[in-house]
């Protein structure tokens, strides 16, 4: 007995071997994706990119993109790939721009135009967002970039070749602080990339630090990668989440100069990893005298434990931060 699903089954297998029937139903799918194609590409060039411009839009794409998806964004003339897990300098580079590299300009702009501007060492590079376009504008000849995590370190080669200054940029996968050859534990913020940090305490703090995955990373000091630096052409610029203090007890030969020195002035962090302390010792000690902070660039004031502590109280230990370029 044939039933009606049988006849079918054996009519489509029939079916299946005409040659015509088959050469037709290829040629329909190949003009309904190239239609498809063409109308999807026609509204992406009408809709898409102009919508883009919005910044609400921006954050809409990345927020609803898949987690650990990556993403290519223009910044200005440079492109960057970043992470979608990435709520730090990921989604700032896709949603904002380049905000943090406007501190650079003002730095850049406080040191006048006798400063020559051959190397840039940018310590905590993350994914390159301030060296690559430092130089790939010719801001700076070349530059140094130190870079631990090996998820921003992978982001930060491929931005470096990417925008074509991999010949203009080296780079280095490991942490900085006061000696050499020391293996520190390295933790992993879940989400802001930007955050990670060395971990030198594992109680809960106010971003749980103590739920982190970690890992060991070998540390090195900055004087065993620049040494001796010219302070009429080199500009330091450290953002370690409060790590700054053990770095600069690691770079006396690179401070001796009075090296022009950015770093970010985060008492929460400094307080957890016991970094503040060395901080002033190492700024005091290389006779220093000048500093601004970047939030208020139009003040310069006197470099001094006093001024310093103020601006620890000011800003407190429980989350607020600014820049500080040491002159």
């Amino acid at each position: 007995m044939v039933t009606k699903s049988n006849f079918f089954s054996k009519l489509k297998s029939a079916l299946k071997k005409v040659a015509f029937l088959v050469a037709a139903k290829r040629c329909a799918y190949r003009y309904t994706y190239l239609v498809a194609k063409a109308i999807f590409g026609f509204c992406r060039r009408a809709f898409f990119h102009p919508l883009m411009r919005f910044e609400t839009i921006r954050q809409l794409v990345f927020d609803t993109t898949p987690v650990d998806t990556l993403l290519s964004t223009k910044c200005g003339s440079e492109t960057f790939v970043v992470s979608s897990r990435d709520t730090g300098v990921g989604r700032m580079l896709v949603c904002h721009g380049l905000l943090d590299y406007k501190t650079l300009e003002t730095v850049i702009a406080i040191l006048g135009p006798n400063f020559s501007r051959d190397l840039l060492v940018d310590v905590g590079a993350n994914i390159g967002s301030i060296c690559v376009p430092a130089v790939s504008r010719g801001v700076f000849k070349r530059a140094i970039a130190v870079e631990p995590a090996p998820d921003n370190f992978s982001l930060l080669s491929t931005n470096i070749s990417v925008n074509n200054v991999a010949d203009r940029i080296s780079t280095y996968n490991f942490a900085l602080g006061s000696q050499n050859g020391e293996h520190v534990t390295f933790e992993l913020a879940e989400s802001n990339f930007g955050d990670h940090r060395i971990r030198t305490r594992s109680d809960a703090g106010l971003y749980e630090e103590d739920k982190r995955k970690t890992l060991s990373v070998r540390s090195e000091t900055l004087d065993s990668i620049a040494g001796k630096l010219d302070p009429e052409n080199s500009l330091i610029w450290m953002d370690t989440q409060g790590y700054e203090g053990h770095i600069l007890k690691g770079a006396r030969t690179a401070l001796s100069s009075r090296i022009p020195l950015v770093i970010e002035f985060w008492p929460y962090g400094m307080n957890r990893s016991e970094s503040y302390l060395p901080l002033k010792a190492a700024l005091l000690e290389s006779n220093y005298e000048w500093f601004y902070d970047l939030s208020d660039p139009e003040h310069k004031l006197r470099l001094s434990e006093d001024s310093l502590d103020r601006i620890y109280s000011k800003l407190g230990e429980f989350g607020k931060f600014t820049d500080l370029l040491i002159v």
